[in-house]
């Protein structure tokens, strides 16, 4: 009985040489993923100005709205982001990427998968936590654990994370198709965009907007026009009816989603940003609701409408047949308030990267290479060859010609436009109320353009799980340049604390207090 060689064991040494190995334990990863579903929209948004608690709120999530998490917090568990780790760690190491089956390596496409999913779960610990402890083979023993392993920031973990994401950049990811609920082809995190986001927080503008431009030329990435809600016109004027083509854009699996999460509860995994959604235990900010209120929707000279239209679909009425037009005969928000209806189209995935992150992402890498009229551009015209040959667009002295990451002359960026386009009108014809105009300094008009992006993330990114790393990336830049003091992040957030502005404010002036102590 002991000496048996039974073929239906596996050792640690034979695993990794035949496909199903990765994809069975490729799926174990996706697995832990959902883990960190919640926690990476609650933690992401919470902390921020745009999503709030409620009268109903428990108190896990009133300690991440207050920036008091305790170590038994039900929704933060450094735990989970670890067990990826290990997890991805040990496919890794045990992965033959020589293996060829039909004349390629096919798990060389497998390792890089595994590896943007490693790479975007470090950038998780280090932005939340302020420090990663890295390592990069499996903890598998009680001595393993006990070794010490080095503590990175975020800048140090960029170097790190780039130096290994690098090579594999253009290695085709393996789609393994799709098994239960999950899809495949949307698991992963594409490497170039990953790239990106790390050169844009250890400042390195052009590597970061090359990484950007790079993804969006390879694949034809573009803001489409089609996906824009507009207001029905009657005889050259705005009727009360409109098409909201806006929420296709951000809807799982659509042509415009590049990475989601996705959280089936039918293997008994625990899913809770729907119910917590549903039971209004997270609601809307008053500041989230004004900001798309106070925009004005351009339809020509003549006119005008107030409010951006992609308030509907970021919100809904929680009573309503269709809730996602605000159409309801109850509108009183005591009996009938809002719900954030992003989280009823995401149907238990969480979207992570989608185009128009990734070309606000680009616009803020561009403006800090001080073309702030080029950053603009991507607002409210959109980058296509007829408007990047446009010298009222992009004037002269921001061409570049040696600058790859201002290509976008090819046919497939023809139907480029505005991100404000998605929910404004037809804004790149406006002249009157939403302009950019060459400020005192070349510093100042790169300032105001970022706070122009700033506040387009909120209107179009709105809830999604970036708000409050987004407002830290650009505070944290400015404190460094000594463009401004950590006022930026602090008077939004605090704003929302109604009746507990100041200390909310006093506590965020301080950036050591925007990370998690409690590990």
């Amino acid at each position: 009985m002991l000496g048996v060689d039974s073929k239906r064991l596996l050792t640690e040494q034979e695993y990794g040489h035949t496909p199903n190995d990765v994809l069975f334990s490729t799926f174990g990863v996706l697995s832990q993923m959902q883990k960190l579903a919640d926690s990476y929209v609650l933690l992401g948004e919470l902390r921020g100005d745009l999503l709030n608690v409620s009268e109903t709120s428990d108190l896990s999530l009133r300690e991440i709205n207050d920036f008091a998490i305790s170590p038994t917090n039900s929704y933060v568990n450094i735990k989970n982001y670890y067990a990826v780790i290990n997890n991805c760690n040990y496919i890794l190491q045990n992965l033959d990427s020589t293996v060829v089956v039909k004349g390629e390596k096919l798990q060389l496409g497998q390792m890089a998968a595994i590896k943007s999913i490693r790479a975007w779960t470090y950038m998780q610990i280090a932005l939340n936590f302020k420090t990663a402890k890295y390592y990069d083979k499996a903890i598998l023993t009680v001595e393993d654990s006990k070794k010490s392993y080095p503590e990175l920031d975020i800048t140090a973990l960029a170097d790190v994370l780039i130096a290994d994401l690098e090579p594999l950049k253009n290695v085709p990811f393996q789609d393994l198709g799709a098994v239960g609920s999950y899809n495949t082809t949307y698991s992963y995190f594409p490497i170039s965009f990953l790239l990106g986001d790390l050169y844009l927080w250890k400042g390195e503008y052009e590597k970061a907007a090359i990484e950007y431009h790079d993804f969006m030329f390879k694949f034809g990435i573009l803001i489409y026009g089609g996906y824009s809600s507009a207001w029905v016109v009657t005889n050259n004027t705005i009727t009360k009816d409109a098409y909201y083509n806006w929420l296709n854009s951000f809807a799982p699996f659509s042509s415009e989603i590049s990475t989601t999460i996705t959280c089936p509860t039918e293997y008994g995994q625990k899913f809770a940003l729907d119910s917590l959604n549903y039971q209004h235990e997270i609601i809307p900010s008053t500041q989230a609701i004004k900001n798309w209120e106070n925009q004005t929707y351009y339809l020509n000279e003549a006119s005008s409408a107030q409010g951006d239209l992609r308030q509907i679909g970021s919100v809904g009425w929680r009573y309503s047949a269709n809730s996602s037009s605000l159409n309801s005969t109850t509108t009183d928000l005591t009996t009938n308030p809002y719900i954030i209806y992003k989280y009823r189209i995401y149907n238990q995935n969480v979207v992570i990267y989608r185009n128009s992150l990734l070309y606000l992402r680009y616009a803020e890498a561009v403006n800090r290479l001080n073309k702030p009229a080029l950053a603009f551009a991507v607002l409210k015209y959109g980058l296509n060859p007829t408007n990047m040959s446009n010298p009222k667009v992009i004037p002269a002295k921001e061409k570049d010609a040696a600058a790859t990451y201002m290509n976008f002359n090819d046919t497939k960026f023809t139907n480029n436009v505005g991100i404000r386009m998605r929910g404004l009108g037809a804004c790149d014809k406006d002249t009157t109320f939403y302009t950019f105009h060459a400020q005192k300094s070349l510093r100042d008009s790169v300032l105001y353009v970022e706070d122009l992006i700033q506040k387009e993330l909120a209107l179009e990114t709105a809830f999604e799980g970036n708000r409050f790393t987004d407002l830290m990336r650009i505070t944290l830049r400015r404190i460094k340049n000594g463009e401004g003091d950590a006022s930026y992040l602090a008077d939004p957030i605090a704003a929302k604390h109604v009746g507990n502005e100041s200390y909310i404010r006093t506590l965020l002036m301080n950036p050591e207090n925007w990370y998690i102590k409690n590990k």
